[in-house]
């Protein structure tokens, strides 16, 4: 465990001042950035088989910088209780799970709230920072969002203090989420390409509550995730494929906030572009929420057409459903009415 030790006195007077009391109390305030997804271990579990395993190595590159417990930068905020106005603010890059700061605050009773790995992707902004009660992580109204580059994490503690509590622990746990479609392509000989997007994630959080907002549509793009299959690496059954042959396993994926948890549902909508142009467009509806802090590996078996089958194995039955459309339309219009 990686323990970073920053000796910081913050107060509202100068410090110069021989009566170190009007600066307020010393308090030590303690940092641990919480994260419950073993990466390793789902991978492994999820992904088991021989042809899987190229794609076992990929994932695994591709979220380890967003399933990491390190906190790069980190922003903490103090809200006085009684009129919910900010009072004091630090700002370090610490790189590192633990932290441990020493502050002077004066002794009234505050909301702490604290956001990390916010500096490394600029999609996800803060607003109403005024207020705990309306500081929030928003993204962008009326924009297809990428999939995001960090793991985001947030905690929020009331302060309550007195004569003898000068101590405080606060566990940092991620708001953002991952999802991996693993498509078997291998009986649609004509595939040219591949796109789509996820709907019905948040496209708010309110730190104060730890409440998801979903006023309105939000776009997560797929990202195009390229299988590794370095000859060193690939396991004996893939090496039986001809050399110019392409392993027939393909991935997209998302890196976003979590989904309603309702009856509805959230969706996966992809387009395979076949030859002459073709393109056929899948609808999965997935029911179970996407969890904050929680990767979703959906598998996928794609038919001659390039339609999408959530569950052709029936020893292993996803909770999936799927529609089809077949047109001629270009593959990257999509209707977030769906």
């Amino acid at each position: 465990m990686l323990i970073i030790v920053f000796p910081l006195i913050l107060g509202a007077c100068s410090l110069i001042d021989d009566d170190l009391k009007a600066c307020g109390d010393e308090l030590v305030i303690e940092y641990q950035v919480q994260l419950h997804t073993e990466l390793d271990m789902q991978l492994q579990t999820e992904l088991s088989t021989d042809i899987e395993e190229p794609v076992r190595r990929t994932l695994k590159n591709w979220l380890n910088p967003i399933f990491s417990d390190v906190a790069k930068d980190v922003d903490f905020r103090f809200y006085l209780s009684d009129t919910d106005s900010l009072r004091h603010r630090i700002q370090k890059e610490i790189n590192g799970n633990h932290a441990t700061y020493t502050i002077r605050l004066p002794q009234e009773n505050y909301m702490h709230l604290a956001v990390a790995n916010m500096a490394e992707d600029r999609q996800v902004q803060l607003s109403g920072e005024e207020y705990s009660a309306t500081m929030a992580m928003h993204l962008p109204d009326g924009e297809d969002i990428q999939p995001l580059r960090t793991g985001l994490y947030t905690a929020r503690l009331p302060m309550i203090m007195n004569d003898t509590i000068r101590h405080f622990d606060v566990h940092m746990y991620m708001v953002t989420a991952a999802v991996a479609l693993v498509i078997d392509t291998a009986a649609c000989k004509n595939l040219q390409d591949m796109d789509g997007y996820m709907l019905g994630a948040a496209n708010r959080f309110y730190i104060s509550d730890s409440v998801f907002e979903y006023d309105r549509p939000c776009v997560f793009l797929l990202e195009r995730v390229p299988v590794d299959t370095q000859a060193n690496h690939i396991a004996p059954r893939i090496k039986q494929l001809k050399s110019n042959e392409p392993l027939p396993i393909a991935c997209l994926g998302t890196v976003g906030f979590p989904t309603q948890n309702d009856t509805v549902g959230w969706n996966l909508v992809v387009t395979a572009t076949l030859i002459e142009n073709r393109h056929t467009t899948t609808t999965l509806t997935i029911k179970d929420p996407l969890e904050a802090g929680t990767l979703r590996i959906i598998k996928c078996a794609m038919d001659e057409n390039g339609a999408l089958d959530p569950n052709p194995n029936t020893e292993h039955y996803q909770e999936v459903g799927a529609t089809v459309e077949f047109d001629w339309k270009p593959g990257d219009n999509h209707d977030v009415d769906i």
